[in-house]
């Protein structure tokens, strides 16, 4: 992965690709695309897409975890290009998105929230930003077990189950607890940080993607995988497969 990403910097260099240009690209199509959703009135937003397929596969914008991503990409482009026209598309992309703030069932949340509302509010500072991020907060923190010390990733019957990837939703918590010195949410995250660091990672540095504690007493019951090939395996086997796959269905 190193290497790869080595060559596409040589090659963006040699080839005289800026940041601005690769901006400039990413407008272009991203702008594609929001027209493309704006005619089905947001009912839906992009979720994935395949190489050889030509339509998106889209998920109702209370439903996916990507869903804040799309209005994130015009608020970082509005940093590069201020236009009313970029400014316009990220607003019209991040309001449908505002009823996230009162799910619970899921820890995705903080990812739509930030990357829509956050960046919104990063820049603007609308009271109005900062409440959807503050109530989004209220939600994650009902997702809280104080004997895990962790908020729960996914609901399931067989424990209470934390993924690495439930670190990338601390930023909200942090924040709303910096907006409103609730310092509540700030240990709720300082102590998830903590726990994971502690029993997520290997001595080799390498995660595990799952760890699922008793919710009674906090105590480990097993650490594994949900998307690798092995028990102890996550990323690389996670990415490696899309690789494999793509080349498969090309050959």
């Amino acid at each position: 992965m190193a290497a790869l990403l080595l060559l596409t910097t040589l090659l963006m260099i040699s080839g005289g690709v800026t940041a601005f240009n690769v901006m400039g690209y990413a407008n272009v199509q991203y702008t594609i695309l929001y027209y493309e959703y704006l005619d089905q009135s947001f009912k839906t937003y992009p979720f994935m897409g395949y190489p050889l397929q030509s339509d998106w596969i889209s998920l109702s914008p209370l439903v996916g975890f990507t869903n804040g991503f799309f209005s994130g990409i015009f608020w970082n482009l509005l940093e590069i290009n201020a236009t009313e026209n970029i400014l316009k598309m990220a607003t019209d992309l991040m309001l449908p998105l505002a009823p996230v703030a009162n799910i619970t069932n899921t820890h995705d949340v903080s990812f739509v929230i930030m990357s829509s509302f956050g960046h919104a509010y990063r820049l603007f500072k609308q009271p109005e930003y900062l409440q959807i991020i503050v109530t989004t907060a209220g939600s994650l923190s009902t997702r809280y077990s104080p004997n895990v010390r962790c908020t729960r990733s996914w609901d399931s019957k067989e424990g209470f189950l934390v993924i690495i990837d439930n670190m990338m939703n601390l930023e909200l918590l942090f924040e709303a607890s910096n907006q409103t010195n609730n310092q509540t949410w700030y240990n709720m995250a300082w102590q998830h940080a903590n726990r994971t660091m502690y029993e997520h990672f290997r001595p080799d540095n390498g995660t595990y993607h799952v760890v699922e504690y008793n919710e009674t007493d906090g105590s480990v019951i097993k650490k594994y995988t949900a998307q690798g090939i092995r028990r102890k395996s996550y990323l690389f086997f996670k990415y490696s497969f899309f690789v494999y796959l793509y080349f498969y269905r090309l050959c």
